[in-house]
């Protein structure tokens, strides 16, 4: 598939060629799949006929390991990547779960992190940094500018690495992103080489720390709320759906699901 293109089209539906090369559904969680914190039926239900389609799909998420371990466990997915990257669990070929962890996660983590927790203890933490193994996530609308902007100094002091959701800011530890972590991963877990993903592949995310994935994978789609921030974004999805989170999610399945009904 091409890279050349129009980015940032309004999304009504895929073209024919687009269906029949997508295999690999890559996909952030948080008002992507998800909106307004809920995960609503239209967006399961379209989880289940992407399963049902015969598609392979893959979470990339900056929320915590035991959300993932939520979502292997009771979503129709083949694997979660989480805490932006830093591990991943997935079903293993003996019906068990395979957890692994990023190569790339700093030796030194553990004190940095516990280190920069103490340092920034009046700031408010995600509400399920209890279940967080690697990172530390901070609630965004919790921040007033000027905290984020201390608190953005105070992780790169730290040697910690930034990114920003829709609901967090993530600071990780390591030499890793999302966009790294799911080439790494899709290679030693599933033998599919970053080609084939970009290939095969598409990836649905709402936020800036999805533009790495969008300026990656040439078929890309961005929900409702990409459009509202657009001029944030340097990197563009190819389509931007009209419905926010789960809905726009639903939108796009039923689109893939064209080719297969």
């Amino acid at each position: 598939m091409s890279d050349s293109g129009e980015k940032g089209i309004p999304f009504v539906d895929f073209t024919e060629e687009e269906r029949e090369n997508v295999e690999i559904v890559v996909s952030d969680v948080d008002d992507t799949i998800t909106k307004n914190g809920k995960l609503y039926p239209n967006a399961l239900q379209s989880l289940w006929k992407l399963k049902r389609m015969g598609k392979m799909i893959v979470l990339l998420t900056g929320g915590s390991a035991g959300w993932a371990d939520v979502y292997i466990r009771q979503w129709p997915v083949d694997a979660v990547i989480a805490e932006s990257g830093a591990l991943i669990l997935a079903h293993g070929k003996g019906g068990g779960i395979v957890y692994k962890f990023n190569p790339l996660v700093d030796p030194l983590f553990q004190k940095k992190k516990e280190n920069l927790m103490k340092l920034t203890a009046g700031l408010q933490l995600s509400s399920d940094q209890y279940a967080r193994l690697y990172d530390i996530a901070y609630d965004k609308k919790q921040l007033s500018p000027e905290e984020a902007r201390t608190l953005k100094g105070m992780v790169q002091a730290a040697g910690g690495h930034w990114s920003e959701s829709s609901i967090h800011i993530n600071v990780s530890f390591g030499n890793f992103n999302k966009r790294s972590s799911l080439v790494f991963f899709m290679d030693a877990l599933f033998d599919i080489k970053a080609d084939r993903l970009r290939r095969n592949g598409i990836y649905l995310g709402d936020s800036l720390n999805d533009e790495d994935l969008f300026s990656f994978m040439p078929l890309s789609v961005g929900m409702r709320s990409v459009e509202d921030n657009r001029d944030s974004f340097t990197f563009l999805p190819r389509y931007i759906t009209s419905g926010y989170g789960g809905d726009g999610f639903s939108a796009v399945v039923r689109s893939l699901e064209g080719a297969n009904s």
